[in-house]
């Protein structure tokens, strides 16, 4: 159903503009960012999240509240790493240098909204091999890194913080009796 990233494990991966002009009509609803964000850039680990069928979901883009941002959550011990990270980026120097730790820094929020899964609570998480379920009302889904710094941001009253933030928002079917 989704077409293959040619030479994806190599140096001369195909260009996402390429891969983007194989993109089938059945699956138009997939916003192109979502596309090129998840699909294109982490297709090995997309593959994890095959049996759950992410070309039936629905996808929104919404803006999110800082107190919304913080709603969002993961499996396991994630939240620890993703706070920690924050912090790395209002107090380290590593994180600030970065091209997306100055980016947002400056910007207030994400170059590329972050992917979350709403409605995704009675599933387990198919990367984390525990078995947890997913976390209501929110599960990341994509961008780890843009979320602990929009976190870190949040939790240190950044200057430069920004009251609403774009996010991708992936609902699962819940109404369907193809399930």
């Amino acid at each position: 159903m989704f077409p293959i990233i040619q030479n994806y494990d190599s140096q001369s991966v195909e260009s996402f503009e390429d891969y983007y002009q194989k993109w089938p009509q059945t699956l138009n609803h997939i916003p192109k960012e979502v596309v090129e964000t998840w699909i294109y850039r982490h297709w090995s680990g997309f593959q994890d999240w095959l049996p759950l069928q992410p070309e039936r979901w629905a996808y929104e883009l919404c803006e999110f509240t800082n107190e919304q941002i913080m709603e969002i959550g993961h499996v396991d011990d994630w939240p620890l790493q993703l706070r920690s990270w924050g912090r790395e980026l209002l107090q380290g120097q590593y994180r600030k240098t970065t091209w997306l730790g100055k980016y947002m820094l400056e910007k207030g929020t994400t170059p590329t909204p972050i992917i979350i899964g709403k409605n995704f609570g009675s599933f387990a998480h198919p990367v984390e091999y525990d078995d947890e379920n997913m976390k209501e009302p929110y599960q990341l889904i994509e961008g780890h890194m843009r979320l602990s710094y929009l976190m870190g941001m949040i939790m240190g009253h950044h200057c430069n913080l920004s009251k609403k933030h774009k996010v991708w928002v992936a609902t699962y079917p819940l109404n369907d009796d193809c399930a």
